[in-house]
């Protein structure tokens, strides 16, 4: 206790260089402590990001775009066919017909026989299938399609008076939870529901909302659809005329009414974790054949996608070692100084009977003390300041300039906010911070006083 009260003396005798110090080291340390907690939630941020994106691959048939469809020509519909043909029977292209298209504008749907090679591949842990046609009968009416506004816009001068129709695309799908298709992407439900695993067979739909009021059919109401009767079970909407002029159906009942049994177009697969993707990606090539499968992963999305989130993870990491390093020198350098000021002192202690390890200690508590005030100012100024640092980091990321940086400004729409959320944990991490710097300090005044003779010092009093 005496070497703990003589500390305690030894700081309040200088109020103004005890607290100089704390406020410098404050600085440095507080510097720290929101760069670590910034880049935990760049890495957490990171994981969500590859969790959410990271860990898909998307296979189609070879030469295909868009879930099956290639050079325009869905599966199912004949080459050259008339726009307004009956192709919802989805009678395969005859490569021996006399249509005009050479053989390789033809389209070769995968199989169910593909879906099962790649489940029994190491790593992957699921799967949704889809295929996708489109629908040129009379039974349900296409939704029409304004034009942009702006006569200066070239697309809207080549559009007659009154808009166009276009055929109605019809997505088979497995996976009802997730209804994406060609042009159809953040599909969310207004009225009613989408269909469940139990209607995997079910003559249920959902309905673009485009399509639903061109054809005035309500959630509950029924249509015709290849001579079938269909109950509309939902409608949807994606804020686009083109994606909400589309149907979803379940894939087996999608099969059944347009002839495409075993057939698929698009298929979603799930790997364990990110690190195993281009590995599984390879082996659905080999297995498949690049010839007849695309095999496309979302490695370079979130390249993209992630990039600025990972200069500012690095830029924080950067920064966070700069400021442990200061907050090291700052303390280091002071303690230096204030041994060597001190000298007489630690030789009349010593002289008094004091050993040298009781003289280090009292400069270790004096130095503790110091440390841990700054890092509890320094814990307190990361809570209003780290999120401004982490906003700032990822601007300041976003805005490189250089090849690419335009998709890499565009792709940091798509992040969100990264949300840092300062837990009570940052004093701990401030306290064993504060001890460390206090133990690393401890050696300086140890090599001081273990050469300091308290004879030599007092021969000159």
């Amino acid at each position: 206790m005496k070497t703990i009260r003589r500390a305690v003396r030894a700081l309040l005798r200088s109020p103004l260089r005890a607290g100089l110090l704390v406020a410098v080291l404050a600085v440095a340390m507080g510097l720290s402590l929101i760069m670590i907690t910034v880049n935990g939630a760049f890495g957490q941020r990171l994981d969500d990001i590859r969790a959410q994106v990271g860990t898909a691959i998307t296979v189609t048939p070879a030469g295909s775009f868009g879930g099956g469809f290639r050079f325009g020509v869905p599966p199912g519909d004949a080459p050259g066919a008339a726009a307004g043909a009956d192709s919802g029977a989805g009678a395969a292209a005859d490569p021996n017909s006399d249509t005009g298209a050479d053989a390789d504008s033809e389209q070769t749907a995968l199989t169910d026989e593909a879906v099962t090679a790649i489940a029994s591949i190491e790593h992957v842990v699921g799967y949704s299938r889809q295929i996708t046609t489109r629908y040129s009968g009379d039974e349900l009416i296409a939704a029409t399609i304004e034009p942009p506004d702006g006569a200066d816009n070239p697309f809207a001068r080549n559009v007659p008076e009154g808009g166009f129709q276009i055929p109605v695309l019809v997505t088979g799908t497995d996976n009802p939870n997730a209804l994406t298709s060609l042009g159809v992407q953040n599909a969310e439900i207004v009225d009613g529901r989408t269909f469940s695993s139990d209607e995997a067979s079910a003559n249920v739909a959902v309905l673009g909302q485009t399509l639903a009021e061109a054809n005035d059919l309500a959630v509950g109401d029924t249509f015709t659809l290849n001579e079938e009767t269909v109950e509309v079970v939902g409608i949807y909407s994606t804020g686009t005329q083109f994606g909400d002029n589309s149907l979803f159906l379940p894939l087996e009942t999608a099969r059944t009414l347009f002839g495409r049994e075993g057939e698929v177009d698009s298929i979603s697969v799930q790997v364990d974790t990110g690190s195993n993707v281009t590995a599984v990606a390879d082996s659905i090539r080999t297995t498949l054949g690049e010839d007849v499968a695309d095999v496309a992963t979302t490695e370079g999305l979130i390249d993209t996608i992630s990039a600025p989130v990972a200069d500012a993870e690095s830029s924080s990491q950067i920064a966070m070692i700069a400021a442990l390093t200061a907050s090291a020198a700052i303390i280091l350098f002071s303690v230096v100084l204030v041994v060597r000021q001190r000298i007489k002192e630690i030789g009349i202690v010593k002289a008094i009977g004091a050993s040298d390890w009781q003289v280090t200690l009292q400069f270790g508590i004096e130095t503790a003390l110091i440390s841990l005030g700054a890092a509890v100012l320094g814990a307190l100024a990361t809570f209003p300041l780290a999120q401004t640092v982490a906003n700032g980091l990822v601007s300041d990321s976003s805005s490189t300039a250089g090849p690419g940086a335009g998709l890499q400004q565009a792709a940091g729409g798509l992040l969100g906010d990264i949300d840092v959320a300062v837990s009570p944990e940052i004093f701990l991490y401030a306290i064993a911070i504060a001890a460390g710097l206090a133990i690393i300090a401890s050696a300086v005044p140890a090599w001081y006083v273990s050469r300091v003779k308290p004879a030599e010092v007092l021969r000159y009093e």
